[in-house]
This record gives C-alpha cells, structure tokens and sequence, in this order.
C-alpha cells in the first residue's frame, strides 16, 4: 500500500465487536498489514487473544491500536490485557468523567499502568464526550504528565470540534503516535447531540468520498505517522455487508488516497 502504516479500524465492522477473530481475519483476506482491535470486555477471554494474536502473526500483521477504554465507565484493565496478548502498541481512551481533573487522574493511572506493557495511551476527544477540543486533550495530557501519553486526531473529530489544520501542525509530534483518517460532509445534517453521534458512526467515508480537506490533514502530521481508515459508514454496511469486501474496498480507496497525496 504504502511505507506508511495503514490499519483497519475496528469502527469499519461494528458487527464484529464481538468476534474480533473474525474482523481480524477479514482484514487479512482484504489484505491489509495492520488493523485494529475491539475488546468487548463481556467477551473477551485470554483464548480470544492468543487466537487473534496467532492470525496477526499467520498473516503478517500488526495490531495498531485496542479500543476502548471510556474512563468514566471501566479502568480499562481488560483492555490492557488484551493489548498484551495481541501485540498492541497503542489504547485508545475517551472520557465522559464530571470535570478535567477526574479525567486526568483517570487518564494518568492508565499509563502508569499501561508503561510496563511498552503501551501507549491515546486520548481521543470528540464532541459527544467531555474532552471535547484538542487544546482540552492536550492539556489534560500534560497534567498527566506521563511519558506513555498520546493525543489521538481524527479528521472528523477536529473540524467538528472547530479545529484547525493549523493547530494540528503545532502539536508536538511526539505526542501523536497514530491518527484516524476518513471523510465525511462539511458540516453534520444535525448538531444536536444525536445528531453527532449519528454523523460520527454513520456518516463517514472513505477519503475523497467527503468534503473534507483530507490531503491537507494528512500533510499537516507528522511525516509517515500511522493512519487508522476510520470509515464508521451505515453507506458502507449496508452496500457491502461481506466483511472481506467492505475491508477491501476502504483498503483500496486508502491505496487511491495516498498516491494522490504522493502526487502532489
């Protein structure tokens, strides 16, 4: 595809959250050399992680990233747990906690946690959350003051939140361990609460199927980091309900993508 690493975000087949052998293996028939993780902490056992762990390997692949810890919700020890026994470098954490101190105590006692793992925790912020903004994230983050902490961008997340690719560029790199890329309209049909939601998990698109400044996102990270194809799409889900098929197809568009991005 590229020297750049590209993963298959478990978001892509929200119908698989509880078999992620069967996303896992979907991804690598699709042939993609990097997905992601969903650990549904009701189901998941250590044989789900050594199964998922030995396909990775079978097929050559990476875990980019375990999703998801909400802070308000669980401790995300399962999750940690299963990062381990899939290879994951990276958990992706959101937080609904009352205010940014419970959340950045939260926050922190993840990456302590996390640190003998050799994991990385990712705080992502989004709209229907608390941490909201990146500025929010980012200073939660260096509360947090924990050598494991990440910021995690996703294309929707920051022109929803009323960022700017200018603000994207000012972030430390070495705060940025991976971003998610998709597309999607200018604006939500509906800014209400339910309105976001529906527009973060079904409005998406590949990139180049929005309006959405991808390249420029793309262009404003630090150079070759890690992109998880984010493409929550209801479009996507009912036009190609074969899961091989729909991972081909966001890993095809993905390949289109980025040697447009080459190009320029």
């Amino acid at each position: 595809m590229t020297d750049r690493l590209v993963s298959y975000a478990a978001g892509c087949a929200p119908e698989l959250e509880r078999d992620p052998l069967a996303f896992v293996r979907a991804a690598a028939a699709a042939g993609w050399r990097a997905c992601g993780i969903w650990c549904d902490e009701a189901s998941w056992t250590d044989q789900t992680g050594a199964q998922v762990r030995q396909v990775l390997e079978d097929n050559g692949m990476v875990a980019l990233d375990c999703e998801v810890v909400r802070l308000d919700v669980t401790d995300g020890a399962r999750l940690l747990d299963a990062a381990a026994q899939t290879g994951a470098r990276n958990v992706l954490a959101v937080s609904s906690l009352d205010d940014d101190a419970q959340t950045t105590a939260a926050f922190a006692d993840l990456c302590q946690r996390a640190a003998p793992l050799g994991i990385t925790v990712c705080l992502e912020y989004l709209m229907i959350m608390r941490v909201k903004t990146l500025e929010q994230a980012l200073a939660i983050i260096a509360d947090a003051d924990q050598p494991n902490a990440a910021v995690l961008v996703d294309t929707l997340h920051l022109f929803r939140s009323g960022g700017t690719l200018e603000g994207l560029r000012q972030v430390d790199p070495t705060l940025m361990t991976y971003a998610q890329w998709c597309d999607g309209p200018a604006e939500p049909a509906d800014d209400s609460t339910m309105g976001l939601v529906t527009d973060a998990i079904d409005a998406r698109s590949n990139p180049g199927g929005g309006a959405l400044p991808v390249a420029e996102f793309v262009k404003a990270l630090p150079a070759g980091l890690p992109l998880s194809m984010e493409i929550r799409s209801k479009a996507l889900r009912e036009g190609l309900r074969d899961h091989v098929a729909r991972a081909r197809n966001v890993r095809e568009a993905a390949e289109v993508a980025l040697a447009g991005l080459a190009e320029r």
